[in-house]
């Protein structure tokens, strides 16, 4: 009895570190929860409470087994900004049809952009019904701002102390979460969100 109370209390610890994020179906969409993933933190945080916005890509993977070639993916491109009076959080998608929430706190935001990664459950083949699978969540903080399509070739002190400001890239790989073994979860109604 004591060994299998000690079991069942310890159990749902390990469970949460070894697993750091979950899977759901969604509809025809598979979508992930990952809470204790964070992205905006150190200088793309620091930049965000300075005023300025933050361009971040996650990406979710589902693999067939851990380290393998991925067999679908979502990747998504997102603009974060930072309101620093009612300190809170606005995100944009960044693409042709965008999507934008605010007034979020920090874990609420970063939670609103991994909710968007969704990958149709059609595109895992065998995977989840027949074969467990992986998934990795990856993101990558995009150096600089957007491109202008400015025509004129003129430097103004401001472009300048821009330019020179910015750090220069040292991080070569995107930071990631991987997890698994997953089956395709039971599908839940789409109507709730």
């Amino acid at each position: 009895m004591a060994l299998a109370l000690v079991a069942v209390l310890a159990w749902p610890a390990v469970r949460s570190s070894a697993q750091g994020l979950t899977v759901d179906a969604v509809g025809e969409a598979l979508r992930i929860r990952a809470p204790g993933f964070s992205f905006l933190k150190g200088e793309p945080l620091a930049r965000l409470k300075d005023g300025r916005s933050v361009r971040v890509e996650l990406t979710s993977l589902v693999l067939p087994g851990p380290g393998k070639q991925p067999a679908a993916a979502a990747r998504r491109v997102f603009a974060v900004s930072y309101d620093l009076w009612e300190e809170r959080f606005a995100v944009t998608t960044v693409e042709a049809r965008s999507q934008s929430v605010s007034h979020l706190a920090l874990t609420a935001a970063e939670a609103w952009c991994v909710g968007q990664l969704t990958i149709p459950l059609s595109a895992l083949g065998s995977l989840g019904s027949d074969q467990p699978f992986w998934m990795r969540l990856e993101y990558h903080i995009l150096d600089g701002d957007p491109p202008s399509d400015q025509s004129d070739s003129g430097y103004t002190l401001q472009a300048l102390i821009d330019v020179f400001s910015r750090r220069r890239k040292t991080e070569a790989s995107p930071h990631a979460l991987e997890a698994g073994p997953f089956r395709t979860p039971a599908r839940r109604s789409s109507s709730r969100r």
